[in-house]
């Protein structure tokens, strides 16, 4: 659940949540096996949620490209949006002076 959250206060960050990003958002809900209910629970009150960090790496580096995918899919990289995305990837435990290009090398890899 604690993915899900982040991918909708990071939805949120810029003021609003496009169709593009909630469909983003069901279909990692479903990948991480969340019912409907508990997803439209989400939504209401995503600050119900307490956030557990992945232990191994393959996790962490998709929820990382979940959330830089969640931040370009409206066609938008809101300042606010990059800003919440590095300081994830930290909170994953990235190293702080490699996160600016690891981030913008997902997009890079997303884009193309």
């Amino acid at each position: 659940m604690g993915q899900v959250k982040n991918l909708i206060m990071l939805a949120l960050a810029d003021g609003r949540v496009e169709e593009s990003e909630l469909a983003l958002i069901a279909a990692v809900a479903a990948r991480e096996n969340l019912t409907e209910e508990q997803l439209n629970h989400l939504l209401e009150h995503p600050d119900l949620v307490s956030v557990e960090l992945p232990g191994d790496e393959e996790t962490k580096l998709r929820y990382l490209r979940d959330m830089v995918s969640l931040m370009i899919i409206d066609g938008d990289m809101d300042e606010t949006e990059l800003s919440m995305c590095k300081i994830y990837a930290i909170a994953l435990g990235f190293q702080s002076t490699a996160v600016e290009q690891l981030v913008l090398d997902i997009v890079k890899q997303l884009k193309s």
